[in-house]
């Protein structure tokens, strides 16, 4: 278990994801509504990627899951963890935004990071995503403008920047 998460007057796990998760992943996703799927789930890209993990691992990839019984609250990931500045996603189903939980997950991500020495931290999002900005803002993300190729919001947290 990477971290035990408290919500709502009880203690939830947040483990790595594994074989045998892939129905508890696909109730998330498919209780993704449309502006889920539009800013974070596009083509299936984000479901295809946790699957896949599920199913061989990577070593280049880190998912954990918030796991609350047999279901999938949300989840956290690392694209790229092999390289120094490795790239965040986080999801929350969409019946608990607003209670903290993307908070926490973004948390437990980023001090596994620092844990594992990593110089920081990057992600984008769509920028209709107005709330995930704002969180990212919070946690001391910078944003530099639109990343290349693509149309979403690309931020940066350095880990340097947090000793000035």
């Amino acid at each position: 278990m990477l971290k035990a998460i408290a919500f709502e007057g009880k203690t939830i796990a947040l483990r790595e994801a594994k074989s045998g998760d892939e129905e508890m992943v696909n109730a998330f996703f498919d209780r993704m509504g449309g502006e889920s799927r539009a800013v974070f789930n596009r083509g299936e890209y984000n479901r295809k990627g946790l699957l896949k993990f599920c199913q061989k691992g990577d070593a280049t990839r880190k998912y954990w899951l918030l796991v609350d019984g047999n279901e999938m609250l949300g989840y956290v990931f690392f694209l790229d963890w092999n390289m120094k500045i490795p790239t965040l996603g986080v999801a929350v189903r969409d019946d608990l935004r607003g209670r903290r939980l993307g908070r926490s997950l973004c948390e437990a991500a980023i001090e596994k990071a620092k844990q594992s020495r990593k110089g920081g931290i990057m992600l984008t999002t769509h920028p209709a995503n107005a709330r995930a900005q704002t969180l990212y803002e919070s946690l001391g993300f910078r944003c530099f403008g639109i990343a290349r190729n693509c149309v979403e919001l690309f931020y940066i947290l350095n880990f340097k920047d947090e000793t000035k």
